[in-house]
């Protein structure tokens, strides 16, 4: 594979994590003359998150198929996926870790200042660490250890679990993609799969989140955040990947204006949908799983080509940089929102002006941490597959 970087993705990673960002100032939802509009048409991350999940499963097929011939394919070993798996959380670990104890830190002073420390405290504190370091939270499916100290870490602990099993992915789906027709057919089984598993675990989140003597232990998290159903996302971008190679080896040509319209085309209907989609009916939500699932896959597929205007646009170098900082950008901001947040919601009248105060505060500051944590760690290129 002749290119291995994909600058309109890295662009739109600005997009997507400065998305994320704005749907997590829940605060504005208590600002008279403002919340309404924002839970109705800012409170959005999934289409940004399905993206990532996407992303990483295309990075990496796409690395993959640049690295190893077919002929040089090869069942991968247990060691070896877990090196994979370490290798591609390595850089971005010490923050993660930092965050965490951060969390854990502030966790614990709240508990001195409203008086609710206690060794049972310290005992609970103590479990979350215990789970949280290795990144395998999010294999329990419980909002107690995927929320324990930074609410975001859930997606890398996600992936990190997808991560290990990735080789084997990879492998099987590189044996099993033989033409374009047999990769649209894995493409809508794998958004099968992300309906029925959508459904199978919000039916055991429903049976199990109130059961008596275990509230804090509830199975409440494998549908938005379990690896069991994510898998699938990335399984996804993977396919996506493999189709576009294909495509790219035909070498067939397709015109810039073409590719600029089906840019405008594609860019158009997720803004639209991302303002509409908090305002569809409820009722039976799952269908919007699949408008997804879908829309971002067409989102990605066509941007791969990194071709038409919009591209362009998203290849300028400051949205590079912000595209680049992403995975920190994502990791640092929660805890500063949410424990800042704390004394801000404490202390301060809810108003937009105040509000604004806090969002610039919350901005500027993950922007220093975020380029200070990019210094120290110098990567070559951070993307979103290679957390």
């Amino acid at each position: 594979m002749e290119k291995q970087k994909i600058a309109s993705f890295t662009g739109v990673r600005s997009i997507m994590i400065m998305v994320i960002v704005v749907s997590h100032f829940e605060f504005l939802e208590q600002v008279e003359s403002f919340g309404r509009f924002y839970t109705t048409y800012l409170h959005n991350a999934t289409f940004a998150v399905d993206f990532f999940f996407l992303l990483s499963g295309f990075g990496m097929m796409l690395g993959n198929l640049g690295r190893i011939n077919d002929k040089d394919l090869k069942f991968p070993k247990i060691s070896e996926s877990l090196s994979y798996g370490i290798n591609h959380v390595k850089k971005i670990y010490p923050v993660y870790l930092a965050t965490i104890l951060f969390g854990l830190f502030a966790q614990t002073a709240y508990a001195v200042y409203s008086e609710k420390f206690s060794f049972g405290f310290i005992c609970k504190e103590v479990i979350k660490l215990v789970v949280n370091l290795p990144i395998l939270q999010s294999a329990t499916g419980m909002m107690t250890f995927t929320h324990a100290f930074n609410g975001v870490t859930w997606f890398l602990s996600a992936l990190f679990c997808i991560y290990l099993v990735s080789p084997f992915l990879m492998y099987c789906l590189r044996k099993i993609s033989k033409s374009l027709q047999v990769d649209f057919l894995l493409l809508l089984i794998e958004f099968v799969a992300i309906l029925v598993l959508a459904y199978l675990f919000g039916a055991v989140e429903l049976k199990l989140q109130n059961i008596h003597g275990i509230e804090h232990l509830s199975v409440n998290n494998l549908v938005y955040g379990s690896p069991y159903r994510r898998v699938f996302y990335v399984l996804s971008g993977m396919t996506l990947s493999n189709m576009y190679s294909k495509l790219r080896l035909k070498e067939i040509s397709v015109s810039k204006s073409l590719f600029t319209v089906l840019e405008i085309t594609i860019s158009m209907l997720v803004v639209i949908y991302f303002f509409m989609r908090n305002s569809l009916p409820n009722t039976h939500f799952y269908y919007k799983y699949l408008i997804d699932i879908f829309l971002c896959s067409c989102f990605m597929f066509i941007f791969a080509f990194d071709s038409g205007c919009i591209s362009k646009f998203l290849e300028k170098n400051k949205m590079q940089e912000l595209g680049n900082l992403s995975m920190y950008i994502f990791l640092i901001h929660y805890p500063i929102r949410i424990y800042f947040g704390w004394f801000f919601e404490k202390y301060f009248e809810q108003t937009l002006l105040n509000c604004f105060i806090f969002i610039v505060f919350i901005l500027i500051s993950t922007f220093i941490l975020s380029y200070v944590a990019a210094s120290f760690s110098k990567p070559k290129n951070i993307r979103m597959s290679k957390l």
